[in-house]
């Protein structure tokens, strides 16, 4: 790829409760980072430390215990940055011990604990009054039925522990797909399936622009543990 590169860092800094932000203000400086990477993507390791800042291990931070999220998971800011373009941030989830838990739901936590593995988007396919088009000869100015798809093991099953009763459980992933597009329109920004969902598909209306054109629609699928695939298509419009 052309360009400069992104500049990936995880954020140290803990969100103040003064802040009404996801991330605290000095994720935007310099001081607060640990790099992970530069290019188009990066793989990295979480620091070390990301329990005690950012989940239930603070203890003499001085920081109160970060909550879980409705999965059980805790979350680190990823910032990625490219030259021109505001900061933009991620979460990435990080692995951390149970809080408040007896030893025996730590202990069947832990074996049946499994990292969470990103979802994978398949095709997207397209179709108009019902009938099938293909993505480079849509009709200008139709509303577009557009499918995304993925895999049944992409939402996955995985441990989950009850802090009211003091068990282990299991819960099944929600998928979220967001989209996006240089023109047109969707009926929705954000569609999903949720866990007890088992479709492995989800739809959105596209308004496909008058004029004959090609236009770039992004979708980004998203797992209820921070998972995440994207992919990008070309739609062209013709008379």
């Amino acid at each position: 790829l052309s360009g400069p590169p992104v500049a990936w860092d995880f954020c140290t800094a803990p969100k103040p409760i003064t802040e009404d932000n996801v991330v605290s203000s000095a994720c935007l400086g310099s001081g607060a980072l640990v790099a992970a990477g530069a290019g188009p993507t990066t793989t990295a390791r979480t620091p070390a430390k990301g329990c005690s800042l950012f989940g239930p291990d603070t203890g003499s931070t001085g920081f109160r215990p970060r909550d879980p999220d409705a999965t059980g998971g805790f979350y680190q800011p990823l910032r990625a940055t490219l030259s021109g373009a505001p900061d933009a941030f991620a979460l990435a989830r990080i692995h951390c011990d149970l809080p408040n838990a007896s030893a025996d739901a730590a202990a069947a936590f832990a074996k049946a604990y499994k990292l969470n593995q990103n979802p994978q988007l398949m095709s997207l396919t397209a179709t108009v009054s019902g009938a099938a088009v293909a993505l480079g000869s849509i009709p200008a100015g139709a509303h577009v039925s557009l499918e995304a798809r993925w895999p049944a093991s992409s939402a996955e099953t995985f441990a989950y522990f009850d802090p009211s009763t003091q068990t282990v459980t299991t819960q099944r992933e929600a998928m979220q797909v967001a989209w996006y597009t240089s023109d047109g329109s969707f009926d929705s920004e954000s569609t999903g399936r949720s866990a007890d969902d088992m479709t492995t598909t989800s739809d959105d209306g596209w308004q496909a622009p008058d004029a004959v054109q090609t236009t770039h629609v992004w979708i980004v699928l998203r797992d209820s543990r921070g998972g995440v695939d994207f992919a990008s298509y070309d739609l062209t419009t013709i008379h």
